[in-house]
């Protein structure tokens, strides 16, 4: 029997991926069960938690930053569109919940772990981001296409068993050399003050200056209470700094003082990465970075050289992820410090 190039990886992936598991586990699981859940009538690919009668989202460290889903009146919206190898199984979601082809994208800034499954989305509806995320998205055509290259291998990784993701998945990789950065730039610019309508539904854009990036959104959501800040908000975890991106810590500082006055107690709050919480994560967030400055500029005052100060630790890092990025974070908010 012939079997094409995809067909042999599709069940090359399947087999490598079910040899992790006893055929009795199998069995019990079921490929359509794992990584999936229902909502409403439509069977998802992804786990998607719901967070309000029209929002819901993917929060999973493992598959980049947390995506929501706003469905209205035949629409449906995705804010991130995480990796490459996730971009057309989220805009399959998206698709399945609206009931038909009107899906939007709506990236919180350019991170490639936030706008990777952009090419799923561009062409085929509006495709929105801050002016200089359009830019910088741009500028990443090498590391999306090395994304797709590697889209099976993750895929495998991260959703074991999910035949409907791994499918999606061999395409593209398939496909990873014909992608041009064309496929993956948002057409839509949006700034602060923009509005953006889904169905019924009204999302009012937010950009308060430089923070993470100089290309921050915050998505608000009024009718439903709901805000997604983008990586201004890291949940129980260190935040990543990015020099290069426009990062400025007293800025970010600000922005999340700006983005509290969103708020009122009731708020569901998403954070770019970690779990799902309410205005207090925000606080946590500002308390964070406002600590970090505060810290750092002691030791500068000290004498502390920033190779020295990197490897400071502080009673309020304590307990936290991404312990691989507080050094960078030391190391940026000195040389912000420095350089002021």
């Amino acid at each position: 029997m012939l079997m094409n190039r995809r067909g042999f990886v599709l069940r090359t992936s399947m087999v490598t991926l079910g040899g992790c598991l006893a055929p009795s586990a199998l069995a019990r699981e079921g490929l359509a069960r794992v990584g999936r859940t229902r909502l409403g009538l439509e069977e998802q690919i992804l786990d998607w938690a719901k967070l309000t009668g029209q929002t819901k989202a993917v929060v999973n460290l493992a598959l980049g930053g947390n995506s929501v889903m706003v469905v209205s009146g035949g629409e449906a919206l995705v804010i991130d569109s995480k990796f490459p190898y996730l971009g057309p199984a989220l805009r399959e979601d998206a698709k399945a919940e609206a009931g038909g082809d009107s899906v939007s994208l709506l990236n919180t800034h350019h991170h490639g772990d936030h706008t990777g499954g952009n090419s799923a989305f561009v062409g085929r509806g509006k495709t929105y981001a801050h002016p200089k995320a359009i830019e910088r998205i741009r500028g990443q055509i090498d590391n999306y296409r090395t994304g797709a290259e590697a889209a099976v291998g993750q895929v495998s990784q991260n959703l074991a068993g999910n035949r409907r993701a791994i499918e999606l998945a061999v395409e593209v990789a398939e496909n990873a050399a014909n992608m041009s950065a064309d496929d993956f730039v948002p057409t839509d610019a949006v700034e602060g003050g923009s509005r953006i309508d889904v169905g019924e539904l009204t999302l009012d854009i937010h950009h308060f200056g430089a923070g993470h990036t100089d290309n921050d959104i915050v998505v608000h959501i009024a009718s439903e209470n709901v805000v997604h800040t983008g990586d201004l908000v890291f949940n129980g975890l260190h935040p990543y700094f990015d020099p290069r991106g426009g990062v400025t810590a007293k800025g970010w500082i600000r922005s999340l003082s700006s983005v509290l006055d969103l708020c009122d107690d009731e708020t569901t709050v998403v954070p770019g990465h970690g779990p799902v919480g309410g205005r207090e994560i925000i606080e946590k967030a500002r308390g964070y970075l406002e600590q970090l400055v505060e810290a750092v500029g002691a030791e500068i005052e000290k004498g502390t050289s920033k190779e020295d100060a990197q490897q400071m630790t502080w009673p309020f890092m304590d307990g936290l992820g991404f312990e691989q990025v507080k050094s960078r974070a030391v190391g940026a908010v000195y040389d912000q410090i420095k350089g002021s």
